[in-house]
């Protein structure tokens, strides 16, 4: 009779801080065993990838995961919202936007800081030697993405007016056909894409997200991006599935410091590349652009803070700016490693 008593203020315990969210994530039922992630083909991605092959979403709990891939970031983002997608993992500038725009979106932590994976590239024969070089050309590359940014900010780096600089409104694909049929002469993408331009057309690479290649101060650093790739979910999965919220988050954490250390790196680019079905060599030349580390802290803060200052200046956000914590929600990342968080967020489910 004792022993039945004791239980049953163990098991009247555990509900209770069950309840007040106390227990481990990995103690809570989540609310959910299927898992819709959105993926494209470059390597921030890895992260996801390597954790379903590794079978750490099933062990959370997760019995069904599926990889979708859309278009654009606006199909994506629409279907996070329609909850046909639970995990969204875009560059930082579409949250941004869409959050300044009432779009109820959350950020759950940094997939990857990626400054140098966005890069300027251009046609061998475009005559592109120096910044002003580039009034002379058309360059292709998503207006919506942190593409946009990485221009506006080598613009203002080197004394360029922006508004000079003839841009064409494409997706990667289109503009490598583009660029090979000369009717743009760059583009300004994320890789691998330049790499692809490069290998496949003999392109030039004239500046990256760090460095310039501009025969002015070739080789200079020269920072100019602020793009890191974050995952973002919709705030109403989040309030429905609190539990299954951090156990997605506790994977996704799992995953990234797997595929951070380098002792791992061969066995993740061949996984990344067998299911991509890409040369295992291309991406293990374009690993060093990512560095996935999910740390919330004074970092996170300015490259957001930059990308709503962009997209002020260039009248694509309405009324007042918004501080990007008042959407990041830190506590999932929190309850795994409290070092993770320098800087809390403030949404709350």
């Amino acid at each position: 009779m004792k022993a039945f008593s004791t239980q049953l203020r163990s098991a009247a315990l555990a509900g209770l801080l069950t309840l007040a969210g106390l227990l481990p994530a990995a103690a809570q039922k989540i609310e959910t065993d299927k898992l819709s992630i959105s993926i494209g083909p470059d390597l921030p991605f890895l992260v996801h990838i390597v954790a379903k092959e590794k079978g750490w979403f099933a062990e959370a709990g997760f019995k069904t995961v599926e990889f979708k891939t859309f278009a654009s970031g606006n199909l994506a983002g629409e279907a996070l919202l329609a909850d046909q997608i639970q995990l969204w993992t875009p560059g930082n500038l579409p949250p941004v936007s869409m959050a300044h725009n009432g779009v109820p979106v959350v950020i759950l932590g940094t997939n990857a800081v990626s400054h140098g994976l966005e890069k300027i590239v251009v046609r061998k024969d475009a005559g592109v030697e120096n910044p002003e070089d580039l009034y002379k050309v058309k360059l292709g590359l998503l207006v919506s993405s942190t593409s946009g940014a990485l221009l506006d900010n080598v613009a203002k780096r080197y004394g360029l007016d922006a508004s000079k600089i003839k841009t064409v409104n494409l997706a990667p694909p289109e503009a490598m056909a583009a660029m090979a049929s000369n009717e743009i002469q760059g583009m300004v993408f994320w890789e691998p894409f330049p790499y692809r331009a490069v290998k496949e057309q003999g392109a030039r690479i004239v500046h990256s997200g760090t460095t310039s290649y501009f025969a002015k101060n070739k080789g200079e650093a020269a920072p100019v991006s602020n793009n890191r790739t974050i995952w973002v979910a919709s705030q109403d999965w989040v309030r429905k599935n609190p539990n299954a919220a951090n156990a997605l988050v506790k994977v996704l954490l799992k995953a990234q410091a797997y595929v951070a250390d380098p002792a791992n790196k061969a066995e993740v680019i061949k996984i990344f590349s067998d299911v991509q079905k890409q040369p295992a060599e291309m991406n293990e030349a374009l690993l060093a652009d990512y560095s996935f580390n999910s740390k919330v802290d004074q970092a996170y803060v300015d490259d957001m803070a930059a990308i709503v200052g962009f997209l002020k200046a260039t009248n694509r956000i309405p009324g007042q700016p918004i501080d990007a914590l008042t959407y990041t929600y830190t506590a999932p990342l929190k309850a795994v490693d409290p070092a993770l968080v320098a800087v809390e967020g403030r949404w709350r489910p």
